[in-house]
Formats: structure tokens, C-alpha cells, sequence
């Protein structure tokens, strides 16, 4: 893209990537530094050893590899049915899949919390995990089908030909093609059940489940907050975030790329 700019027009790109470089970078610099402000790099042991930031940490990659595995497993199977396979009505089932992205979140608080009661998932993994995976589903849905219709046609057509059924297409083709678009969902639904915290407030009450976004509770009260340590706290929650991306760039890179989020 850029050996067909002018000279101009690729100073003023670089320039501009710059901008958001330094505009992303600054505040998570300061972050960092604020975190280490008072009794230094004490603060990050403060977090391991005035909460229970291990056993947090513990419930968090439960609650969100949980919900990933599911969204993923849903998702996939759902853009493929959409995409590939077409069943008589299965354009009505999508829309109403979809229609899930229009609804906030904060909306749903209210009916999510009866259902869950009634239920009796009150204080349990699935309280969380369920509401998150309805959340994430219709996001998958839409990129995943979008990329599975990017998949030239004749490729399933080969796969018939070979003999394949739908399944046998679906195990051995699509979803090692659709490598790139997985990572994608993955990210996304990772990102989105790692960082939730009204979810887990209102509906894990027992502080042996209570996750990992909770420990910056810790250390606010109503009249005083140590905010180097709820910054030392930030920074350490943030880091499998980071680890998992990192993990996932190549395949992330390449869903973005081949037109996930069109």
C-alpha cells in the first residue's frame, strides 16, 4: 500500500502511525508508573500477598477458557450451517443470532439474574459463563460465517465429490481453513470474559469463586483508595491478556486480514 504513495503521502502516514503508536503507549506508561509510585515495585507483592490474586487468577481462567471453548464450539458450527449448508429456515435463526449485537449487555442484567436464580446456577462457574457465551456467540456467528462464504465453492464441491458428508467437511476442511477466523473469535471472546466484572459481582457471592477483576477491591474503601497498588493490581490482570495475544498474532493477523471484521 505504501510503494503506491506519494512521498507526502507516506510522511503524513507515518506520521500518523506514530501519533497512535505514542497515544497508546503513553497512558499504559503511566499506568506503569503510577503502579510503582510509594513503596516501588513492593506494590506488586502487596497484590500476591494482602488478596487472593492466585485463587482469583485460578477462577478466571476457568470461568474464560470455559467460555471460550463454548463460543468457539457454537459459533463455528453455527456460521457454518449458515454459510455452507443453508437449512430452510436457518436465515430467520441467524437474524435472531444476531439481533443479540444490538442488545446492551446492561440490559439484560435484570431477566439474566431471574434466570439464573430460578435456574439454582446462583454461585456457581455457570452463572457467569453462560450469560458471557450468549454474549460472544452472535459476534462469532457474523465473522465466522462471513469468512466461510469467502471459502471458494469449489472446495466443497471437491469434498463431495470425494465422498465427504457434511461433518467429514466440516472436521477436515473448513475448520482447518477457518484457523485465522477462530483465533479472531478466541481474542475477542477472551478479552470480553477476562475483563467482565458486573457479571461475577452480582452472581458469584462465595469469595472462593470471585475472579481476578475483583482484586483492585482490595484496596479501595469508601474513604480511602491506595491507587498504586489498584495500577499494580491493573497491570498483572492485564498480562494474560497480553500473553494470549501474543500467542495467537500470527493466525490473529491473518483472520483480520482475510476480512474478518467486513
Amino acid at each position: 500500500m505504501f510503494t503506491k504513495q506519494s512521498l507526502l503521502g507516506r510522511i503524513v502516514s507515518q506520521v500518523l502511525i506514530v501519533v497512535c503508536v505514542v497515544a497508546i503507549l503513553v497512558p499504559l506508561a503511566l499506568i506503569v508508573r503510577v503502579s510503582i509510585d510509594g513503596e516501588g515495585w513492593r506494590n506488586y507483592v502487596a497484590v500476591f500477598t494482602t488478596t487472593p490474586f492466585v485463587r482469583f487468577l485460578a477462577n478466571s481462567v476457568v470461568v474464560t477458557g470455559a467460555t471460550v471453548a463454548i463460543v468457539l464450539i457454537l459459533a463455528i458450527s453455527a456460521a457454518y450451517a449458515a454459510a455452507a449448508l443453508r437449512p430452510r429456515g436457518m436465515t430467520v435463526v441467524v437474524t435472531l443470532i444476531l439481533a443479540g449485537l444490538s442488545m446492551p449487555a446492561i440490559a439484560l442484567v435484570v431477566p439474566v439474574f431471574s434466570l439464573v436464580q430460578s435456574l439454582g446456577l446462583f454461585d456457581t462457574y455457570w452463572a457467569v459463563i453462560v450469560p458471557l457465551t450468549a454474549l460472544s456467540v452472535p459476534f462469532g456467528v457474523l465473522v465466522g460465517s462471513n469468512y466461510i462464504r469467502s471459502i471458494p465453492i469449489e472446495v466443497f464441491e471437491a469434498a463431495t465429490l470425494d465422498g465427504a458428508g457434511s461433518f467429514r467437511t466440516f472436521t477436515s476442511i473448513v475448520l482447518p481453513i477457518c484457523r485465522p477466523i477462530l483465533s479472531v473469535i478466541a481474542i475477542f471472546t477472551f478479552l470480553a470474559a477476562w475483563n467482565e466484572y458486573l457479571l461475577p459481582l452480582l452472581f458469584l457471592q462465595d469469595v472462593d469463586l470471585k475472579v481476578v477483576t475483583q482484586v483492585p477491591v482490595y484496596f479501595q474503601s469508601q474513604r480511602l483508595a491506595d491507587t498504586p497498588k489498584i495500577f499494580a493490581a491493573n497491570v498483572l490482570i492485564s498480562l494474560p491478556i497480553v500473553a494470549f495475544y501474543l500467542a495467537l498474532q500470527s493466525t490473529f493477523r491473518k483472520g483480520l486480514a482475510s476480512g474478518a471484521v467486513k
